[in-house]
């Protein structure tokens, strides 16, 4: 089959950005052919026709979708030589007992080592701001060039570093994104029941400075895209890690205000093992995890996706975060992971 345009391929679509990502990448004149690839079947968005390796009248565009584990050929073979590979499938909510642990870190590392190999001829790899880890010293905000160091109670944190390193290490030509805390319409019913929960309290970690951002899930996507049109055009994002997150954050007290609600100051080991047990009860989909992010100021400077990909955030933290208060949690979707 001979594809006219840009072949994509594109992995996590069954999650909250990677579904968005793909309606846009589906959107895009320029793409001829998106190459999915994920755990489960993918639900075709609506008004999209999905074709399995042919085209014809009154189709929108072209996708093909692999059912695959990450970890092996099929996954590869789906994405080998795609012109841009967009790698955001993850395992984002980590399992219980050394076994998860390893499941994670299966999908997370070696998932992504064996993507890379496909070769691709550019990959835009989706990171998160937890590779800088939440630390007292950290300063605001956190430039691409500071030192990467996850905190150890998040083992999510450190397998994006490890899946950074890889990446670099063995694809021929890449990007990396490090997204903030991402909300929206789309985001999964776990997390936007934890964020209305901010309307009880507000969780604080006595004697440390907490500085959060939120940004909005249509501009997180908006800035992928750059992203990707940036490294195909040219060397400036070639090569680098880039920050995406609003240009403002936010301290507990902000949040506070915005929940109309208080904050709550616990000492490090016992916010932890509350967040543990808030897990354990299902009250919260992560644990120690993740309440680690608030052991200090963990918020991003914007200024060099402004300049290497043309990219700004338009929203505030506090915007998307009054959004997400308001939102019912009840009638967000629930993603699945990869």
């Amino acid at each position: 089959m001979t594809t006219q345009g840009l072949v994509v391929g594109l992995t996590g679509a069954t999650g909250h950005i990677g579904g968005l990502l793909l309606r846009r990448l589906l959107d895009d004149p320029e793409v001829g052919e998106v190459r999915s690839v994920a755990r489960r079947p993918l639900a075709m968005p609506e008004g999209y026709a999905q074709v399995q390796g042919q085209s014809g009248p009154g189709v929108r565009s072209r996708l093909v979708h692999t059912t695959a584990d990450l970890r092996g050929p099929a996954a590869r073979d789906a994405l080998a030589g795609v012109d841009l590979l967009y790698h955001l499938a993850a395992q984002v909510w980590q399992g219980d007992g050394a076994a998860g642990l390893e499941e994670m870190y299966g999908t997370n590392v070696a998932g992504t080592r064996n993507v890379v190999s496909a070769r691709a001829g550019a990959v835009v790899l989706v990171s998160s701001a937890s590779v800088y880890g939440a630390w007292p010293d950290n300063p605001l905000p956190l430039e691409e060039s500071h030192e990467a160091r996850p905190n150890p109670e998040c083992p999510y944190a450190w397998h994006k570093l490890l899946a950074e390193r890889a990446c670099a290490r063995e694809a021929s030509r890449w990007a990396t994104v490090r997204l903030s805390a991402v909300l929206g319409p789309h985001a999964d019913a776990r997390v936007t029941r934890a964020v209305r929960g901010f309307r009880l309290a507000v969780p604080s970690m006595a004697g440390v400075t907490q500085a959060v951002q939120w940004l909005d899930e249509a501009e997180a996507v908006d800035g992928l895209m750059a992203t990707g049109t940036a490294l195909l055009a040219g060397d400036a994002v070639a090569g680098e890690v880039v920050n995406l997150a609003t240009a403002d954050w936010l301290t507990a007290g902000d949040v506070a205000s915005l929940a109309k609600s208080r904050v709550v100051k616990l000492p490090r080991s016992m916010l932890l093992a509350a967040s543990e047990l808030g897990k354990r009860y299902g009250l919260a989909p992560f644990g120690a995890d993740r309440a680690v992010l608030i052991a200090g100021p963990l918020a991003l400077s914007v200024t060099k996706a402004a300049r290497v990909i043309g990219w700004r955030p338009v929203k505030t933290s506090a915007q998307v975060l009054a959004a997400a208060i308001r939102r019912d949690w009840r009638v967000s979707p629930r993603n699945r992971q990869v």
